[in-house]
């Protein structure tokens, strides 16, 4: 190589190094005045800048300038021929003339290029709403939900709202069985005492019913929510279903032979945690029985174990088998039954106390034909317990049922 070529060589080196040296100072200097909050002085350093002409652009927009908001979009889609929001831009400035089917393409090549512009997928979502296309805006809701984890607390409200619409509902329902990660967040939401509503529950947990695509616990907390809200008949419509569904009967009392592990949830048994109480079920020949074992601790004065039953108005008839053993409480363990909401007793059985062998027993009750949709069978503390009682020993129960009484 001789040496002029060598010469010439270094000098376009070093005119290399100068330019990319200059351009990366250009690079710190527009950030460093976009760090300080001034996008113009950021654009003088580096004329192409994206995040600048952004910024511009989003100050013109809020005043309404948008001729200049125009000027600076097509700059940007000129240094950034890929970037999205610079459709979005432009999408405004069409929507402010009124050019509602250019906009509309525009925003949809901005949510295509940009998915995480969530001004577009808004746009779009509420668009495809006005038109009834439930399943477009969706897809739209579903992006911006997946992408921005902090718009859930503003569109969870939203999409309960519209969920009490029995198509829209359908169509989240739908967007649900694709499992995206805020499924359980709007189930949650649907079934909530407080932010939720039961019309829009009702709607979209039977569009993921329809669909087979409830699992049991959802099934569970939305049996739950009904009977909460004082539904007793609904919830008992889909408790019951499944079990129909099986061509397995269910009596007034179901489960009361304790042959299955009991649901804890729905027209069950419930077991539910009582300090100094422990609770199970045990084998009884080809049946169950429950063992309810006191540790002489302070007991509540709440149930040990509860069962909801759906009765209709009329005179019934409670039977049980039981034994104690050495059981010590001041005023006993006994079954109660009430109305739900109501403390006043319609059966209260005799209190068990003391050591006594297997044997049967009786009592009747009557449910009023008024403020009793759905009633409570209770294992408690007989009489009114207070703070409650100190309570040792074993019970066992077995062959539990209710019967109609005919007149």
């Amino acid at each position: 190589m001789s040496r002029i070529v060598r010469v010439a060589l270094l000098l376009a080196i070093v005119a290399l190094m100068l330019v990319s040296a200059y351009t990366i100072l250009a690079f710190m200097r527009s950030d460093a005045a976009l760090d300080r909050g001034d996008p113009a002085a950021a654009l003088r350093a580096r004329p192409d800048n994206p995040e600048a002409l952004m910024q511009l652009a989003d100050e013109r927009l809020a005043v309404g300038d948008m001729p200049k908001v125009e000027v600076l979009a097509k700059r940007l889609l000129a240094s950034s021929p890929a970037e999205g929001r610079g459709y979005r831009l432009l999408a405004q400035v069409s929507e402010s003339r009124g050019e509602y089917a250019r906009a509309e393409k525009l925003y949809a090549i901005a949510a295509q290029r940009a998915p995480r512009d969530l001004q577009a997928r808004a746009w779009l979502a509420q668009r495809a709403l006005a038109a009834g296309n439930y399943p477009l805006a969706l897809q739209h809701i579903d992006q911006v939900l997946r992408t921005s984890p902090g718009s859930h607390a503003r569109l969870f409200p939203v999409l309960i709202q519209f969920s009490q619409d029995v198509d829209f509902a359908d169509a989240v329902a739908k967007a649900m069985t694709s499992h995206p990660e805020w499924r359980e967040g709007l189930l949650s939401a649907l079934l909530d005492p407080v932010t939720g509503n039961p019309l829009a529950a009702d709607h979209v947990l039977a569009g993921l019913q329809r669909r087979r695509d409830l699992d049991a616990v959802t099934t569970q907390a939305w049996i739950e929510a009904l009977m909460h809200q004082g539904r007793w008949g609904s919830a008992f419509a889909r408790w019951a279903g499944p079990h129909v569904a099986s061509g397995r009967a269910l009596p007034l009392l179901f489960n009361g032979d304790f042959t299955s592990t009991p649901e804890g949830s729905g027209f069950d048994w419930r077991l539910p945690p009582v300090a100094g109480v422990l609770v199970a079920i045990e084998p009884n020949g080809s049946a169950g029985m429950l063992h309810v074992r006191f540790l002489g601790r302070r007991v509540s004065g709440g149930p040990v174990v509860s069962h909801a039953l759906m009765l209709t108005p009329g005179k019934y008839r409670l039977t049980w088998r039981e034994r104690i053993d050495a059981m010590r409480a001041g005023i006993g363990v006994a079954w109660r039954i009430s109305c739900d909401g109501q403390s006043q007793s319609l059966l209260e059985a005799e209190p068990s106390n003391g050591t006594r062998p297997w044997r049967d027993q009786t009592s009747t009750f009557t449910v009023p034909a008024d403020r009793c949709g759905g009633q409570w069978l209770e294992l408690t503390g007989s009489g009114n317990a207070g703070a409650g009682q100190i309570v040792s020993g074993d019970l066992w129960y077995s062959d539990m049922g209710l019967t109609k009484v005919m007149k």
